[in-house]
């Protein structure tokens, strides 16, 4: 084969690889510009149902606020929220106040000093030790006037001393009667306090107990202990109330 054959057959076979490398970057060029505008329609038509979801939610906002759609039960939240307005209030000792003369004292604590060597006899130190804790809190409580303090009933609960204790947490109530002194007592479900001790008086006893009963159960003590009377005073029955 001669020479100028050969060349013009190598050029031939460039000049169609160059035609089919040209024609295949095209072809590339063109499906990434086809995936770039496919790419671009889909962020536009994403855009434009963002907006159209935020003008419907921006027309029902306005109609609800000029009235001119009214809420279905369905469209409002099933938890109630009940804001703590108070109901009911009054000040009171914040404690009973012991009256004892020193003659009285001195006689309480014979008696407990004989009562703690007993227990001493019978290694009960932590006996021993609320022993004396009660002694003190006796001699403290005579000697020393009570703190007046605020009480609330509210929406949400029973307010005392500035401390909400909330319905869920409160169990039973129920008064009682100690020289004169009515109390209100309030047990609640916690580990501490186990009770309310609240001082009442007498003219607020009826009023108190309405806004309780429906909240709390009244509780129906059928016998009364020694214990319960010293510290409590006399349980009032719920038909006496």
């Amino acid at each position: 084969m001669s020479l100028p054959l050969l060349y013009d057959i190598n050029r031939n076979m460039s000049s169609n690889t160059g035609r089919k490398i040209k024609n295949e970057f095209s072809d590339i060029l063109d499906i990434l510009s086809g995936e770039m505008q496919l790419r671009e329609k889909e962020e536009k038509l994403e855009k434009m149902k963002e907006e159209a979801k935020g003008k419907i939610k921006a027309e029902r906002r306005r109609k609800i606020a000029e009235k001119e759609v009214v809420l279905e039960e369905s469209d409002i939240p099933v938890k109630k929220v009940t804001q703590n307005i108070k109901l009911f209030e009054w000040e009171a000792p914040d404690r009973y106040k012991f009256n004892f003369n020193s003659k009285t004292f001195w006689v309480i604590l014979a008696f407990a000093l004989l009562f703690v060597l007993f227990l001493a006899i019978l290694e009960q130190y932590y006996l021993m030790a609320a022993i004396i804790a009660l002694l003190f809190f006796i001699y403290v409580s005579g000697t020393n006037k009570p703190f007046m303090v605020k009480h609330k009933i509210t929406a949400r609960g029973v307010d005392t001393g500035g401390k909400l204790f909330e319905w869920f947490v409160l169990d039973n109530f129920w008064f009682s009667i100690k020289n004169g002194q009515y109390f209100l007592i309030v047990e609640t479900r916690l580990r501490y306090p186990k009770a309310l001790i609240l001082l009442i008086d007498r003219v607020d006893k009826d009023a108190i107990f309405v806004l309780l009963q429906d909240k709390v159960l009244y509780k129906d003590i059928r016998k009364q202990g020694r214990l319960d009377i010293l510290t409590y005073g006399n349980y009032i029955p719920f038909e006496e109330i």
